[in-house]
């Protein structure tokens, strides 16, 4: 089945305390939403589980509202995920989410405490971005514990690498900081601002370009099939 010509979803999924983590998430999605035919839209991550009922709500609310979640999920064609740095690696309401949502089949066909045996996020593209409180607060682990997450479950990387100039640059090579300081209330600077637009843009594009390879390798697939199926019947003495 192609793919058709529709726009490239790209899904900026946050948790965010303070405020400062859904800033640089509004920045990010308006680099994204700079290139064309891209749509990138917000999905923030709250404290309770996806899977919790909250008050007033039946099972079947909770399970109709899960499957909403779940469904941006599977339908985006890349995540974009941030979190704030707490002990040097993504807050756990983040982690939490993607277990559950990972393993949410209901009945669940295998061992739910187990979600690295799913697809829904496999070849999925993927970034990182987060905020730490301090310049030294793990904002570089927090960017590995989110990739690392995307890497089990199969998903395409997509770091800004080093900015030039090299050496001299203060952007992190593996996503998107910014620091909010100790009261959390510090807003992200111009410098990251500026980084956290231009993961969104380079994001958004390698998707596209995923996209339109993937159309382009099934299409030709789909020819030699055709081809295949042709010259057998041409070349049946019985046809």
């Amino acid at each position: 089945m192609r793919e058709s010509a529709s726009k490239t979803q790209i899904l900026i999924v946050y948790y965010s305390r303070f405020g400062v983590v859904k800033l640089l998430a509004e920045q990010i999605a308006a680099g994204a939403n700079q290139v064309r035919d891209v749509e990138a839209a917000l999905l923030e991550v709250e404290d309770r589980p996806v899977d919790e009922v909250r008050r007033g709500e039946s099972r079947n609310g909770m399970a109709r509202r899960r499957a909403v979640v779940i469904n941006r999920l599977a339908a985006a064609d890349a995540l974009i995920v941030g979190a704030p740095s707490y002990f040097g690696s993504m807050a756990s309401p983040v982690k939490r989410l993607f277990e559950d949502c990972a393993t949410a089949e209901l009945p669940p066909t295998t061992d739910r405490s187990r979600p690295w045996r799913h697809y829904l996020f496999r070849n999925k593209v993927g970034a990182a971005f987060t905020v730490s409180g301090t310049p030294h607060g793990g904002n570089e682990q927090t960017l590995h514990s989110i990739l690392t997450m995307m890497m089990h479950l199969g998903m395409i990387l997509v770091t800004p690498g080093q900015r030039e100039p090299i050496l001299e640059h203060e952007a992190a090579p593996y996503g998107a900081t910014a620091i909010s300081g100790a009261e959390g209330d510090s807003f992200p600077t111009e410098s990251e601002r500026v980084e956290a637009r231009a993961l969104g843009k380079q994001v958004a594009e390698v998707t596209i370009w995923v996209r339109r390879g993937r159309t382009e390798w099934e299409r030709e697939r789909e020819d030699r099939a055709w081809a295949t199926a042709e010259h057998d019947i041409s070349s049946d003495p019985s046809a």
